[in-house]
């Protein structure tokens, strides 16, 4: 019988350290930004969808200041990271009632999820746009608010250097072209 108690002790104690694991942040990258009136430090998230479910990419971004993030701020931390996302259509809540975000009622569709909790900001990015997200809180904290947003890719414009080779490209294939006949 005492081997039995010893037996749930230890699958209970697993059980909780997998759980505790299951909550920590896995981060990589830290790059510091100080631009445009805003700073802090800003990680890539590897484990992301442990805490925003679906995110393709996630970010950390520790003590922020200003401490609540606005679509400026959110932008200027990812650009830090050398990220091409674009954040447009910035919405805020303040102490969200639950761990559910739905905008599909309000005809929205957001691919950035940010939620603020301490001093910790989280940011998730979504390959595709998405209505709904349920979302995990980091260890047990109170979400202090919750932002969505929509993100594009900016566009890498031609170097003008390309549009003055491309033509002598040309220029260099027919001449080859003369040459081999």
């Amino acid at each position: 019988m005492n081997n039995y108690f010893k037996t749930i002790l230890v699958a209970a104690l697993t059980t909780f350290s997998l759980m505790v694991n299951a909550a920590t942040l896995s981060l990589v990258g830290t790059t510091s930004y100080d631009a445009n009136g805003f700073k802090g430090e800003i990680s890539q998230v590897l484990n992301i969808t442990e805490f925003v479910p679906g995110a393709s990419e996630g970010f950390h971004v520790s003590k922020p200041n200003p401490t609540a993030m606005s679509a400026a701020h959110v932008q200027t931390a990812l650009s830090a990271t050398g990220s091409s996302f674009v954040v447009t259509d910035f919405f805020k809540t303040d102490d969200p009632a639950t761990n559910t975000l739905n905008t599909s009622s309000l005809g929205l569709a957001f691919s950035g999820f940010l939620m603020k909790y301490g001093t910790t900001t989280l940011i998730g990015l979504f390959n595709t746009p998405i209505s709904s997200l349920d979302f995990l809180t980091h260890d047990d904290k109170d979400v202090s608010h919750i932002a969505y947003f929509t993100t594009s890719v900016s566009e890498v414009p031609l170097p003008a250097a390309l549009w003055l080779f491309a033509p002598v490209l040309i220029g260099f294939m027919a001449f080859r072209r003369r040459l081999s006949r």
